[in-house]
């Protein structure tokens, strides 16, 4: 077996775990602390982009710090509401298994995603959060230095999403795309799909 893959990169929310119930108590958090009435759904339409971003969108970037600050404590403290979608892990530990590489392009902060990640037991090659003053996706920087930490070229590497931008970022990257179908998003009918995780072992070879 030859996998046409040697670097494959994965989002984090929607992707390998669901973080949904998470996003919606922090954000009530944050619409308790600071008396908003932007609703969950607003918010949560937006993920997949960078927080300064989303708070942007939403028309509360004079407020975006702070209310990072909030949904971050709120978001950390209850950990234990994100679950992962069935057998999801277990895919990616076979595909390291496989002698590939694997890593995680993300818009979740590098604090909390390192206390998801640490939970499951999984060592990834390489692990890209956003930092102050880089473009996130759909900007595809964020793949950029994944590859380049791994010294990989956009030929050899696949990006598993599951949000526009996402498909975006890897459109932007050169690189190419699987939409998985388990979660949070739509995209366009021009795309590979992955139904369920399993799917993904057959795709990548």
């Amino acid at each position: 077996m030859n996998p046409k893959y040697k670097l494959i990169l994965f989002d984090l929310d929607g992707v390998l775990i669901d973080s949904k119930k998470n996003m919606e108590l922090s954000w009530s958090s944050v619409e308790a602390t600071f008396e908003l009435s932007v609703p969950f759904e607003d918010y949560f339409k937006l993920i997949g982009r960078p927080f300064d971003d989303i708070m942007d969108e939403l028309g509360l970037s004079d407020q975006a710090d702070q209310i990072k600050s909030v949904y971050d404590v709120a978001s950390s403290c209850r950990l234990d509401l994100i679950d992962t979608y069935e057998n999801c892990l277990d895919v990616v530990e076979r595909i390291k298994k496989m002698g590939l590489r694997i890593g995680i392009v993300t818009s979740k902060d590098k604090t909390r995603t390192l206390e998801i990640i640490k939970r499951y037991n999984l060592l990834f090659d390489v692990v890209e959060c956003p930092e102050a003053k880089e473009r996130g996706k759909p900007n595809p920087d964020p793949l950029f230095r994944a590859m380049l930490k791994c010294q990989r070229d956009p030929s050899e590497t696949l990006y598993i999403g599951d949000m526009d931008v996402d498909m975006e970022a890897a459109r932007r990257a050169g690189i190419d795309y699987i939409h998985a179908d388990w979660g949070y998003g739509n995209c366009g009918i021009d795309v590979i799909r992955a139904l369920i995780p399993d799917d993904l072992l057959e795709l990548i070879i």
